[in-house]
């Protein structure tokens, strides 16, 4: 008989605080470490590739104890695949092709088991558009995979916000009776907590691509698996990773239109704006915890309990998230220059 839901989150949770102090001295005799640079919000050499023991936790767990569910194999075996690109990115980096290739792969090999996506739920009416929505829960996938990826920049950010969205996803599945999507939730969310202790401010490893990789696929996996099987809107998935999903695409919006090739690296998205006005990597962390309960947290409670207003809340959240990331980058730092 496997564990509940929370107890193997506890076994996962474990598994990552011990495991990742292992990463660390690996990485250390690699040399496998991110210098302090221009475009890094860190001033001193950080072992980064971390994000493995989630990987390697999150794999483990479900192959001992996960619970009989279509959801499990195509997850987990998509966690294992996204984990190793980024470990093998990690040590050598791979061209956008490949990377972006072999994440084609993954997605449309989830969509293609657990779907097709044939309706979205837009107010209070089913929109049926297969041919629409499959394609677009492929690309999802694939921007979340790369999201948590580009938020992944100051310490115990993208760890937390990946424990704090696993946990909401684990409650949504819960209140669905979705046992084994509850169960893969909270291990995913066990796992991002126990690096996140060894990632907080003052970070002495980072997740790396290995492990932000994974996160955002686990992310868009968890999203696909609750709208297909009716446990919760999309516009829910939305609200629960709103955060990252709004800075990250008005950020990549703004450095398009200014003619900036979108994956090389920058330091443009809010978080990395606050650190440059002097805040420290724990307050914006304290920040983005606080934002996370006092936005997300109410308003998924709100989107389950009244789910004919979910997109409404979803786009409420995107209105103050987005006037949010306009304040940070075009008021607060305008008036900090001119000071």
């Amino acid at each position: 008989m496997s564990p509940d839901a929370w107890q193997a989150a506890g076994i996962a949770l474990i598994l990552a605080c011990a495991l990742t102090p292992v990463m660390r001295r690996y990485s250390h005799a690699r040399g496998l470490i991110d210098q302090p640079g221009a475009r890094r919000s860190h001033a001193s050499p950080v072992a980064r590739g971390g994000g493995l023991a989630i990987g390697i936790s999150l794999v483990a767990t479900a192959v001992a104890f996960a619970p009989n569910g279509a959801l499990v194999a195509p997850l987990v075996g998509g966690a294992a695949v996204v984990s190793l690109l980024g470990w093998v990115d990690d040590h050598a980096p791979l061209s956008v092709g490949w990377r972006l290739g072999i994440q084609l792969l993954a997605a449309v090999g989830i969509v293609a088991w657990l779907g097709p996506v044939e309706s979205i739920s837009i107010g209070d009416r089913e929109v049926s558009a297969g041919w629409l929505w499959t394609p677009m829960a492929v690309v999802a996938i694939i921007w979340l995979i790369n999201l948590f990826n580009f938020m992944d920049g100051s310490d115990g950010l993208a760890s937390s916000q990946a424990a704090i969205s696993f946990a909401l996803f684990a409650a949504a599945f819960g209140l669905a009776g979705d046992a084994t999507g509850a169960w893969l939730a909270a291990v995913a969310a066990g796992a991002s907590l126990g690096f996140l202790l060894w990632n907080r401010p003052t970070a002495s490893i980072f997740l790396g691509d290995s492990g932000s990789l994974l996160l955002g696929w686990c992310a868009g996996g968890l999203a696909l698996a609750g709208t297909l099987a009716d446990s919760f809107s999309v516009w829910v998935s939305f609200i629960i990773v709103s955060p990252f999903v709004t800075d990250a695409t008005l950020t990549l919006c703004w450095r398009l239109i200014r003619g900036e090739r979108w994956y090389t690296p920058h330091a443009d998205h809010a978080y990395q704006y606050l650190i440059r006005l002097g805040w420290g990597h724990g307050r914006v962390l304290l920040a983005w915890i606080a934002l996370n309960g006092l936005l997300v947290v109410p308003a998924t409670a709100v989107a389950l309990w009244k789910p004919q207003a979910d997109l409404g809340v979803a786009a409420v959240l995107t209105v103050i998230l987005a006037g949010a990331w306009y304040l940070v980058h075009f008021v607060v730092a305008k008036e900090r220059v001119t000071t």
